[in-house]
């Protein structure tokens, strides 16, 4: 980890809402306080352009490569789970089903990004984020509350935008990791350089016997492989214009228990984009105009249990996505940024839909300004989804800055998600049909937002409310007594955000902790599968050469609401988990890390088991 990623995180805590991942680990505090202005945090998300992240007003965290190695994730739950207002839930190990909620929200109102690309599935309308590896990620932006009056459907809750590593020309690393349930990964990658661009190539191969993922009669562990390949490059054409393109392919094997049919599935994911950047003026205005074109499939075979994979039953999506934002620095205070997007979605296999494409189209707006004292942003989105209603949406945010070091910020947003096509168009089968005449689910958000920094200390409060209405529930009938979605619930969330970040005491110290009642609006009670307390406390260090890491995380009871009516309480539960990287040259270096690490057993989901204490081992090499 080099000085300039550690001090990255210092110069940005003003402007971290909440807590989250922080990025550094411990070097000398003087070499830190002496260079907490020299670097910018820079993030796309909030504003779909680059952006000091100290500039924005909405509440974002960054993890940046630096953490990842701090952390040693296995997966990018792993990463998710210390962020202050985000809850998980899985139903097993990697390669099985999870669910990211975020303040409260389903798990279906976070919009998932892969270097801007959307992944979700078309048919189920959420994403499973463990079939993305750590190891090939550059670094993942997360921003809290409604943005969809910038990307449109889904992000309710917030955005989730995943990375792919970069490497210029020159770099490569190697690495290589065992442990506990006989885990084995290796991955490796290398930077390429081309004129005035490069290319990054990085690949990844990981399998484990893993642990047996269901509470049932079938005991036998639920293992899994991956293979994942990506490509990052980017050329500069001339002064004025850049191409850039990227790949990424993921295939995996997967177990899971089931008393009947498939018990085991190969997911097969591709994303691909080419796009380009021109630089150009008007008077004094300057602009940036981007588009992109790009591609995202998955596909998912069901087998097992006497079935062959040939006579598996195959659910195969596919988006197409173009995009085109033109962004205008107006002034030195004022910018404004215009764009469209155009998604393309087809869904085809063993199931026969009655109706299989669906085009989405939206164009929206987003001007900002950056006073010395006063900030202020406003946007606003028009979504035309084929089959239902549009959709107008907006975010506004106002930020005054008290004192130079504390500022405080309100924003008022709206949000919408789509019905999915398994809501509007899923055909009759076993009593359920889908609903064509559903209307999107939507949302309104308020928000209070207090940030400052000292010396050595950074704060950060966050105080919320978001309203949803129309929420989409398989609890209606057809004239023929089956069993059909309809929109009738809503959902009220308050919820409230604390992190501190202290610099002293032998190392450094991130306490998080949030608050979040996500209750039904007609019953009262909490929706299902998200606690309402969630504490965690993260300590970095270096004794020596050996960088040493530790957390805590806290995690309150849930309810899971099972089919039929009954309802169970799941417990409350506590991890801790710890990691020590020691370089042994300037290129080589070990790690070691061990997950849970006094062997709680808990669930988070009803009926499934979570990981025990694993412990793994690794090293690397890295140019």
């Amino acid at each position: 980890m080099n000085i300039k990623q550690k001090n990255s995180f210092k110069k940005s805590l003003l402007s971290i809402a909440v807590a989250g991942v922080f990025s550094t680990s411990m070097s000398t505090l003087a070499s830190e306080k002496e260079n907490i202005e020299e670097i910018e945090v820079i993030s796309v998300t909030a504003s779909r352009t680059p952006m000091n992240i100290e500039d924005s007003l909405a509440s974002q965290v960054v993890i940046t490569r630096a953490d990842i190695e701090r952390i040693q994730p296995k997966s990018v739950l792993d990463m998710l789970s210390t962020v202050a207002g985000i809850d998980i839930s899985t139903t097993g190990g990697r390669g099985q089903s999870s669910s990211v909620y975020m303040r409260g929200a389903n798990s279906g109102h976070t919009l998932v990004l892969l270097n801007g690309v959307r992944i979700s599935s078309a048919s189920l309308g959420s994403t499973n984020v463990q079939n993305i590896a750590p190891e090939l990620v550059e670094r993942i932006e997360i921003v809290k509350g409604p943005r969809a009056a910038l990307w449109g459907s889904d992000a309710i809750g917030g955005v989730i935008q995943i990375f792919t590593r970069k490497l210029n020309g020159g770099e490569h690393f190697v690495s290589a990791n065992v442990g506990s349930e006989d885990y084995r990964m290796l991955n490796a990658g290398v930077g390429i350089e081309h004129g005035n661009g490069f290319t990054s190539i990085s690949a990844e191969h990981e399998e484990s016997d893993g642990f047996d993922a269901r509470d049932d009669a079938e005991t036998d562990d639920d293992g899994y492989s991956f293979d994942s390949l990506a490509i990052n490059g980017q050329q500069q054409i001339s002064n004025a214009l850049s191409v850039n393109w990227l790949a990424q392919l993921d295939q995996g094997d997967t177990e899971y228990d089931s008393s009947f049919g498939a018990n085991e599935s190969e997911v097969n994911n591709h994303v691909w984009q080419l796009g380009a950047n021109y630089d150009w003026q008007a008077g004094n205005v300057t602009n940036t105009t981007q588009f992109s074109l790009s591609q995202n499939r998955t596909s998912n075979i069901g087998y097992g249990n006497g079935i062959s994979k040939d006579d598996g039953t195959q659910f195969d999506t596919r988006r197409n996505q173009y995009s085109l934002l033109n962004s205008s620095e107006l002034t030195e205070q004022w910018q404004l940024n215009v764009g469209a997007d155009l998604y393309q979605e087809e869904l085809k296999g063993d199931t026969v839909y009655d109706e299989s494409t669906r085009d989405t189209s939206g164009v929206f707006a987003h001007i900002m300004f950056n006073g010395d004292k006063l900030s202020y942003e406003l946007a606003t989105r028009y979504d035309d989804v084929e089959g239902i209603e549009s959709e107008v949406t907006y975010n506004t945010s106002v930020g005054y800055q008290v004192t130079d070091s504390t500022q405080l910020s309100v924003s008022v947003g709206t949000g919408f998600k789509a019905p999915t096509f398994n809501d509007l168009y899923y055909p009759l089968q076993w009593g359920y049909v889908g609903n064509p005449d559903l209307s999107s689910e939507t949302s309104e958000s308020y928000e209070f937002s207090v940030k400052s920094q000292f010396d050595d200390l950074a704060i950060a409060v966050n105080v919320y409310q978001t309203d949803i209405e129309d929420l989409i529930d398989w609890s209606g009938s057809d004239k023929d007594g089956n069993v059909t979605p309809i929109n009738v619930n809503n959902v009220d969330i308050q919820g409230a955000e604390f992190g501190a970040n202290f610099l002293g005491f032998g190392g450094e110290h991130q306490f998080n902790v949030s608050y979040i009642e996500a209750e039904d609006a007609a019953t009262g009670k909490q929706l299902g599968r998200r606690a309402k307390e969630h504490v965690s406390y993260q300590f970095d260090t270096s004794v020596g050469n050996t960088d040493i890491y530790a957390e805590i995380q806290y995690k309150g009871k849930r309810y899971d609401y099972l089919w039929g009516g009954d309802v169970v309480k799941l417990d409350s539960y506590s991890l801790v988990n710890l990691g020590v990287s020691y370089p042994i040259s300037s290129h080589f270096n070990i790690q070691a890390k061990v997950n849970n690490a006094f062997d709680e057993q808990y669930q988070n989901s009803n009926g499934y088991f979570t990981q025990g204490r694993v412990v793994y081992f690794g090293i690397s090499y890295q140019n």
